[in-house]
């Protein structure tokens, strides 16, 4: 099987077990699993770790700010995101070097998958939890522009040819 086709399956089935499990302990477990699967299998070393790092900080400030706005509620009360919730944007930072690299330098085409598969994941994650929109019509399209935006220029910063320095 081809690394990138192998790399989306691992995405999806992570996807599945954090979102199915909702929980603070088999969410973590799961994201470490694909990301330890990851790098012994495909992984591109120190430059995509710093990648998925810098990727899941962003995330978690994204998330955190879509929680506390009331984009997202919890059982209809606004707080803070879930911890399985976290576990999600490693995973995802796993596909930019691979499964989607195809769509580097092709920004429309991105912020096309970007705006409609970032709104859909985050419409079944809805369907599949107690996370749920506080707007059934207005939090899917805020979540398709800010992944129109967030996914091509993910894409541009993950898959840039940095030079590697080396000390002598």
């Amino acid at each position: 099987m081809p690394y990138r086709l192998l790399n989306g399956v691992m995405f999806n089935v992570a996807w599945l077990g954090i979102v199915m499990s909702q929980s603070a302990l088999i969410a973590p477990a799961v994201a470490t699993l694909l990301l330890i699967s990851h790098f012994a299998l495909m992984g591109e070393g120190y430059r995509e770790l710093r990648f998925i790092a810098g990727f899941t900080l962003v995330g978690i400030c994204i998330d955190q700010l879509l929680f506390r706005v009331g984009v997202f509620t919890i059982a209809g009360s606004i707080a803070g995101p879930p911890l399985w919730i976290t576990c999600l944007w490693p995973a995802l930072g796993t596909t930019f070097m691979h499964a989607f690299a195809g769509l580097n330098g092709k920004p429309l085409l991105a912020a096309a998958v970007g705006g409609v598969g970032g709104a859909a994941s985050y419409i079944a994650g809805t369907r599949l939890t107690q996370v749920s929109f506080a707007a059934d019509i207005s939090g899917p399209m805020i979540l398709a522009l800010l992944w129109a935006v967030i996914f091509p220029i993910a894409l541009a910063i993950a898959n840039k040819k940095i030079p590697e320095f080396h000390d002598h």
